[in-house]
């Protein structure tokens, strides 16, 4: 090999490497990092914070799998060390450099100078990995790495000789598209769904496509074959799987539920109210059968006009709110139009309209299928517009029009919009951060050597607090409980830890509650008044138990609501009475 074409190649990497180096540190110190709905959650939990005594190996099938054993075998040998975030980064850290190097190869014939390119690559970098950098969670991190790598895969492997000089890198970036789809299989398969368009207009050769994507395809295949079996065959003493993912979807996504005026008696109206609340807490009455009874009859999928209303509504809501990413995604698909050559391939218009409309046809899907929220929908439209900026710097090798140079101005004014809107956002997380902490502080001294109770509506104090990189310390408290928080309490390894608590059987609902009782008040439950008083309900009516509770002062939390009234949620302290 030319030793002047090895140099350019490292020179290449350098720079990539440099360049999103700095904009990570860039938008650490100008936005901050947090952690995103139940990330903090997921690390508490595979940290061990949550079982002292007992390793906690995973957190479910449908995310983390087989990379979360890896995971808390560090955290056991290594305990610290928050070693989700800095692993989550460093995948973001690969999954930005490849992206880099594939912008600089389309790049490379166009004689930009370093200054020009590596300002390019910034502001590519920061409208498509930033946002996930600021929110922290798994999911953004899988649809990143899984996208990037099949991006990766298909813009330095076009054709076969390059497969057979670097058959070494191809494997490395499958193993990579490996990390991403254990994270998060559904991130795996949306992505794969996405990049094949992309690749049909990008190496315009079908053959070549289909055996790229040989190995993704068996990865996703497998890992997806596996879940289905697994969920069919789940035993009795499988709730968790029984009720993940298809009733959680109709419950949650959907909102399937049929209306309360449907139940006959006081008992069935006690039971429907502790389904609506996802507290599956008691499945040998609150059943998988059961809880299936409770969702509406649903006609022949995508003909449903109400579900049909839903996602019109649910689309409508994120395209106002995230407008300018719409609108970039829309000026750079004419861009596209007026450069693509729709005669360089035998089907090219039909390649063009397929990849063009991919990202709005599976986004549809996805929404009426299950939900569309910010942790899927923003790093999914991030990958669409890397591929449309991909096309177009490989196509203007070609001839540039000038037709473009508006659609490239009103592109990067939009990017820069993106920034201001993160910096919004950044400022109002926070905020949020500040007050779950001080909430937490005032939690703390209140139940200083007590057992803590925390449900799934009263998460955010505990869990969102904290911040990425710095260890989990729950030592304020002498243990923490996770007791009706929709199936958490009978994912295998969690079980297993409340059961060795409790000396009981974790199905048996009041068995848990009855050893709460018996430890002479010395319990602080952490609850929404509601959700409380639907357990108490629930409890009297349906296992003659009285759950006597007296709320605690908080006067203090109400006061810290006040000052920071936005997004806090209203629980309440609860001191179990014996």
């Amino acid at each position: 090999m030319d030793t002047n074409l090895v140099t350019l190649k490292r020179l290449n990497i350098v720079l990539a490497f440099c360049v999103v180096l700095l904009c990570l540190v860039f938008t650490y110190f100008f936005f901050g990092f947090y952690f995103s709905e139940y990330e903090g959650l997921n690390i508490a939990l595979l940290s061990g914070s949550l079982t002292p005594g007992m390793t906690f190996r995973s957190v479910y099938f449908s995310g983390n799998q087989v990379i979360s054993h890896f995971y808390s075998l560090l955290y056991e040998y290594y305990p610290n060390v928050e070693w989700i975030s800095w692993l989550e980064y460093f995948w973001m850290l690969i999954a930005g450099v490849l992206a880099m190097l594939a912008l600089n190869k389309t790049l490379q014939t166009l004689r930009l100078s370093i200054v020009v390119k590596s300002v390019s690559m910034a502001v590519v970098y920061l409208l498509v990995f930033s946002d996930h950098q600021i929110h922290l969670i798994y999911t953004r991190v899988a649809y990143l790495v899984c996208g990037v790598s099949l991006i990766s895969i298909i813009v330095f492997f076009e054709d076969r000789f390059a497969i057979k000089n670097k058959w070494g890198w191809l494997l490395g970036l499958n193993f990579f598209f490996a990390i991403g789809t254990f994270i998060r299989n559904e991130a795996a398969i949306a992505c794969v769904l996405l990049i094949l368009p992309f690749a049909l207009i990008y190496l315009k050769r079908v053959k070549h496509t289909a055996l790229l994507f040989v190995l993704p395809l068996l990865l996703v295949g497998g890992q997806s074959l596996f879940f289905a079996l697994d969920i069919k065959n789940a035993s009795d003493k499988e709730f968790h799987k029984q009720v993940e993912p298809d009733i959680e979807e109709q419950f949650i996504a959907r909102g399937n539920l049929v209306p309360i005026s449907f139940m006959k008696t006081y008992r069935d109206t006690v039971m429907y109210q502790m389904a609506a609340e996802m507290t599956f807490s008691d499945p040998k009455i609150m059943s998988a059968p059961l809880l299936r009874s409770l969702i509406l009859p649903e006609k022949m999928i995508f003909t449903d006009i109400r579900q049909w209303r839903r996602v019109l509504s649910e689309l409508e809501e994120f395209f106002l709110k995230y407008w300018y990413l719409v609108l970039i995604v829309l000026l750079l698909s004419g861009a596209l139009f007026m450069q693509y050559d729709f005669h360089e391939q035998k089907f090219g218009w039909i390649y063009f309209w397929v990849f063009v409309l991919s990202f709005w046809g599976l986004t549809t899907a996805q929404t009426y299928v299950d939900k569309v929220n910010e942790r899927s929908w923003i790093p999914y439209i991030g990958l669409f517009i890397l591929c449309h900026i991909l096309l177009l710097t490989r196509s203007i090798q070609t001839g540039f029009s000038r037709k473009l140079y508006p659609i490239i101005v009103g592109c990067t004014v939009l990017a820069l919009i993106n920034l201001y809107h993160l910096k919004h956002e950044s400022n109002q997380l926070q905020k949020e951060v500040e007050v779950q902490q001080k909430q937490l502080q005032v939690i703390k001294a209140l139940a200083a050597n007590r057992i803590l109770t925390v449900n799934s509506t009263a998460f955010s104090f505990l869990f969102l607090s904290n911040t990425p990189f710095h260890p989990f310390n729950f030592s304020a408290f002498n243990k923490i409980y996770i007791t009706d928080s929709y199936i958490m309490p009978f994912l295998p390894y969690y079980k297993r830890y409340l059961e060795s608590e409790c000396k009981c059987d974790i199905y048996d609902y009041p068995s848990f509650w009855k050893y709460l009782k018996s430890i002479n008040g010395d319990v602080l439950i952490v609850s929404e008044p509601h959700r409380l008083n639907t357990i108490r309900s629930y409890l009297s009516e349906l296992h003659n138990f009285t759950l006597s509770c007296i709320e605690t002062e908080t006067t203090t939390l109400k006061k810290i609501r006040k000052e920071y009234s936005e997004n806090i949620d209203e629980f309440r302290l609860y001191q179990l009475d014996k």
